[in-house]
């Protein structure tokens, strides 16, 4: 029997070595994976996309600033790190949506009475009523094109998207040269 890191003997022994057709096939699957998240995050980060899903809300606010108001949401009122971690954006770039928002009328600032020193932040109700648009655009589009998918396979497509995600975040980046 020959060992899982020895090489085929010939092109034609590949095909028959169950360890080299399970590495083709797991490259195969990774790439299919891969090419699925690029295409994804493509149409994610798609000014295009944003640009059409805003005027269909009828909103006129940068992805960064819908995305700090989302990250806002409905909540009390929160420091801007929270909201920047939330967000998943720098406090400096937090700060500068804010700003944004503020002059727009959709969000406000105080300093919190507890602590002086931190700055709270919250939605104004016309920033909760923009953000429920907008939302309510993504819900109605991302429901419009899994409309054809059968409910198991919504239900299967969320369940292993998060344990994508859940696994992306616990497993360590390794040097493949270490």
């Amino acid at each position: 029997m020959r060992s899982r890191t020895a090489a085929p003997r010939s092109s034609l022994d590949a095909v028959d070595d169950p360890v080299v057709a399970d590495s083709a096939d797991l490259e195969e699957q990774l790439a299919a994976v891969r090419l699925g998240i690029t295409r994804l995050q493509r149409l994610l980060s798609s000014r295009r996309v944003h640009s059409g899903m805003a005027s269909a809300a009828g909103v006129s606010l940068s992805q960064q600033a819908l995305q700090v108001l989302r990250a806002l949401g409905d909540q009390a009122p929160q420091a801007v790190s929270d909201v920047a971690r939330a967000a998943r954006m720098d406090n400096g770039a937090v700060s500068r949506q804010l700003k944004v928002l503020e002059d727009a009328g959709l969000a406000r600032r105080r300093t919190s009475p507890a602590h002086g020193s931190i700055v709270l932040v919250e939605a104004t109700a016309e920033g909760r009523r923009v953000n429920t648009r907008y939302e309510r655009v993504r819900g109605g589009h991302l429901g419009r094109a899994l409309e054809s998918w059968t409910p198991e396979e919504r239900r299967e497509l969320g369940q292993l998207l998060v344990r994508l995600v859940d696994d992306l975040q616990s497993t360590p980046y390794i040097d493949p040269d270490a």
